[in-house]
């Protein structure tokens, strides 16, 4: 995704906590929803606070800990409320986007003699997805809805959750293809294989 798209991600969780957050537990958020499919690291997590904070859609102060050092919390501004307000209701932008995952990629560059490494990545990622979707489904069965915080990050988890399923059925959807493609109707096995 986009620095573009990266801000307005890391805006939208600031906005639905009215008493702030710090950086730390953004990232672990950012982390929970989007960490199987978008990789961010802590560097570039603050560099987004401190453009946000530098633009003046966030405010940072201190927060007094005791027996540890203070940690810098964020708050969306009214100018930031504003922005992210516009940029919600703005259609998405109609230029297609690159598909970015390395499954994608790989399989533009797998040929027809790969059938089981192609098969294998399949698998492994089914897995991760699988791996992702039960983190969030007991993330969800934490939150508590009858706060603001809760009631977004419910529906935060509850998109997630419905990504997570439709690259599920994506992935059917290849492995099905795949294996039409790659299989001969008369003996089951790939083309030009020995029978068995």
């Amino acid at each position: 995704m986009s620095m573009y798209a990266l801000q307005y991600a890391v805006l939208g969780l600031i906005s639905a906590r009215e008493a702030g957050v710090h950086g730390y537990k953004l990232k672990n958020e950012f982390d929970a929803l989007y960490g199987d499919f978008w990789a961010l690291n802590y560097g570039q997590m603050y560099r987004t606070l401190d453009r946000l904070e530098r633009a003046g859609l966030i405010e940072g102060f201190d927060e007094l800990q005791t027996g540890r050092p203070n940690r810098k919390v964020f708050r969306i501004t009214r100018q930031g409320r504003k922005k992210l307000e516009a940029w919600l209701v703005n259609p998405p932008s109609q230029d297609p986007r690159p598909l970015r995952d390395e499954l994608s990629l790989k399989l533009l560059f797998l040929t027809d003699g790969r059938l089981d490494e192609l098969r294998a990545i399949i698998s492994t990622q089914r897995a991760v997805y699988l791996q992702h979707l039960a983190r969030l489904n007991k993330r969800r069965h934490k939150v508590a809805a009858d706060t603001r915080d809760g009631f977004v990050m419910k529906l935060l988890l509850s998109q997630a959750d419905m990504r997570v399923r439709t690259d599920l059925a994506w992935l059917d959807l290849v492995e099905s293809e795949v294996s039409r493609r790659f299989t001969d109707p008369s003996t089951g096995s790939p083309p030009g294989s020995k029978p068995r």
